[in-house]
Formats: structure tokens, sequence, C-alpha cells
């Protein structure tokens, strides 16, 4: 059976997915990772039972490329990496054509007598594999868009970002270093790798229309209950940084979520009351990232994107900071970033349809 291919030929998505690593010793599991490290490479099909809003448009092939480490809750490596993950969609072909105009000299064949003389086994299976290794470096994809991963306060809840901050980072990050972006902007000035960027940046993925697509993937049919504790929230504010209106910093919302229920349960997955009232939602826009770690990565991907002058095709995800018993929060963390991934891929199609290109 064809592939469900919207854009026609054999075009793909490419999407970067990001979590962070351990932050100080309360979390030496990062949720963010723990979701991200278990996402497939290619976003599986919609079961057959898959709730959903409205009728899906056919997509393409999307290949899921989760950056293969943790990400050091550090502002020196946070600064040092994002520029090197949207690389690929910035290569230039001049510095292939430059290096291709200086060529070196080519390498004379040795001969059979040579060869023989200087190895009993002149060419190993070994040697083949790191020769075809270094024949051709493995080429990273344009991604069409991203999705940045870290952890909230404890509440069952998971927040899209939908701006970030360029200021006001004034917590050391876990290496007990201080960002001090303000005196390198007042002593750098040119240098300074924000200069010209503005105190705030927005998405550019229109995240109402992915909201509600994504509250139309996310909840199996009837909901899903599982087993938890008291849900008091005493533990809200423990995270990376994320505070705010959006953020439960005071635990209110985990207390909501932890409502007992028969048996000994918590309905902490919610069926059809995600879509109810301020109580009810579960998936959320927010528009306080936090002044940490996380809101320094989602702007510095918006940044990079921003002096690149391209589409800023970014998103923040906050999760619930616990693993939950079992690793509930893990699993349902899964689930729901396969549905924001399709949710920001039909929006995408969207596009494309109205613009009638991508990138």
């Amino acid at each position: 059976m064809g592939s469900n291919n919207a854009y026609g030929g054999e075009e793909e998505i490419n999407v970067l997915i990001t979590g962070f690593g351990p932050f100080k010793q309360e979390y030496p599991l990062n949720p963010s990772w723990e979701i991200a490290s278990r996402l497939p490479a290619v976003l599986p099909p919609l079961r057959a039972k898959q709730p959903s809003t409205q009728k899906p448009p056919l997509i393409p092939r999307v290949n899921l490329h989760v950056h293969p480490e943790p990400i050091h809750v550090s502002y020196k490596t946070v600064r040092e990496l994002v520029p090197k993950l949207w690389a690929p969609n910035f290569a230039d072909s001049s510095s292939t054509s430059s290096s291709s105009s200086n060529p070196l000299p080519p390498t004379p064949t040795p001969t059979a007598a040579e060869a023989t003389t200087s190895s009993e086994a002149p060419f190993s299976e070994q040697d083949a594999a790191a020769a075809a290794a270094n024949e051709e470096p493995e080429k990273k994809p344009k991604y069409d868009f991203a999705i940045h991963i870290g952890m909230a306060g404890p509440q069952p809840r998971w927040a899209i970002e939908r701006l970030a901050h360029r200021d006001g980072y004034a917590l050391r990050d876990v290496d007990g270093e201080f960002l001090r972006d303000r005196e390198n902007q007042l002593r750098d000035g040119d240098d300074w790798v924000w200069k010209g960027c503005p105190a705030e940046l927005r998405t550019d993925l229109d995240l109402d229309v992915i909201l509600e697509k994504w509250r139309g993937y996310c909840a199996p049919p009837g909901g899903l209950v599982v087993a938890s504790g008291s849900g008091s929230g005493s533990e809200g504010g423990v995270e990376e940084g994320h505070g705010g209106k959006d953020g439960g910093k005071d635990g209110k919302d985990g207390g909501e979520g932890g409502k007992k229920e028969g048996g000994g349960k918590a309905k902490l997955w919610y069926g059809n009351d995600i879509k109810g009232g301020a109580k009810g939602e579960k998936l959320v826009i927010s528009e306080d990232p936090g002044r940490y770690l996380c809101d320094f990565i989602y702007y510095s991907s918006l940044a990079e994107l921003h002096k690149r002058k391209a589409e800023k095709r970014v998103v923040f995800l906050h999760v619930p900071c616990k693993l939950g018993k079992d690793g509930e929060y893990v699993r349902i963390g899964q689930e729901l970033m396969l549905g924001l991934v399709r949710s920001v891929v039909e929006w995408l199609v969207d596009e494309k349809k109205r613009k009638g290109d991508l990138r």
C-alpha cells in the first residue's frame, strides 16, 4: 500500500527533538530525555481507534531525529550546541566548492607487490569499513521543525510554550555558572551572539491550531486511569526554573490532578475533560517558559533562525518533572509527543496547501 504523502514524490518531513539531562541531585533521570530517547525513528500510523477532532489529512513519512545525547543543563553547553543543531539547514555548498578548487594530489594505487610486502592482510574487513565510513560523512537532514522538551512542575500537565526571552536569566545552571549575558552585551558589543535580536521571540508555528489538533489525539477512548499518590503538589516549583502563571508552581494543578477516585487510584489521564475549562485542561499553551535553561534553549533556537531570516518553526514542550509510578508519565509523554508531532505536521501540510511551499 502506498504511503500517505501529501507532498508528492518521495519528500519526507524531518523533525529535530531534544531532551535535557540530569537536573541536580533531585532528578538523576530527566523525564524530558526519558521521553525523547524512547521515541521511534519514524512517526507511526494512526491506530484504528485513535481519537481525533477531525478527519486527519494525509501526511508524508515523518522522521524523528532525536539528538543522540541528553543536553547538559548549562548555559555554555546550550549556547555552543544550538547553532550546530541547525547547521544542516544552512549548509553552504561554497565550502565544498572551495575545497575542490585545491584538490589534494591523488594517492597512487599500490602495486600488488607493494601491498603484499606492506601487510599480511592488505585490505581487511575493518579497513574496508573504515574506508567506507571516511569516504563520505553521514549527511544530516534539513529539519522542517524542532521540538525541545524540558521538565516543569509535578502537576500532570503538558504545556507548549508560545515564546521565549532573551534576558532575565538570574539563576545558576547545574555547573553553578551564571549566564552573565548582560555583562557580555555591554562589554563585547558587536561580538554578542544575540546582538540585534529582540527581547522576546515567538514561534512561527500556529500553536492555537496545533493545540486543537493535539487535544484531538491526546486521550485513549474512555480515558486512562493510573495509580498515583495523593497529588498534593508539595513538590511544585522544583524544576528547571519553570514558573509563572502557567507553570503551576504552587502545585494547585498537582492537587487537582491527584484527586482520588474509587480503588485508591487517581485519574491523571483525563479522557473527555481535556477540552474542559481551566481546571480540566492538561494540554495547554503557556507564555512563560521560566527564564532558565528551558527558556534559554528555546530562545537560542528561535534566535538562530531569526538571525538567518528563516521561519521559526520551533516549539518547546514542558512535561511533568515526575516519571510517575512505573514510568506512566513517560509512557503518557511518549504518546503526547507523537500526537504533538503529528499535529505540527498536519499544520505544515495545511500551510503547504495554502502557500505551496513548506521550506
